[in-house]
């Protein structure tokens, strides 16, 4: 049975500057990178890309100053794979919980004795 996938991902390079920050401010730049579903659902709510991620930015208090469409690559994704990552990630992530709890109850007992 076959459990690849490809997905299409596009990378927007994102220059923006940040009102709230004392003159003369900082031109910072950051990568988003949108999966071809993004870029589908957008254009069916005829919506570009790049006006979609300067709302979000904005809406975060940033203005954005310019916008550069990056390269489309094609990612192939082994779900099957991917899914025994994500769960051993969850695994560990439960565990590590668990022994900082185990920790902190051990100090706290510590600390009464």
């Amino acid at each position: 049975m076959k459990t690849e996938k490809t997905i299409n991902l596009t990378a927007y390079t994102v220059e923006y500057i940040d009102q709230r920050e004392p003159k003369p401010r900082t031109i910072r730049t950051q990568t988003v990178v949108l999966d071809g579903g993004k870029v589908s659902a957008l254009a069916r709510l005829d919506m570009r890309p790049a006006g979609w991620i300067t709302a979000q930015f904005e809406r975060d208090g940033y203005t954005v100053a310019r916008i550069h469409k990056g390269e489309t690559i094609a990612a192939h994704v082994d779900l099957a794979d991917l899914w025994q990552q994500t769960a051993a990630q969850i695994e560990r992530d439960r565990l590590k919980a668990q022994l900082q709890a185990a920790l902190a109850q051990l100090n706290s007992q510590g600390v009464e004795a």
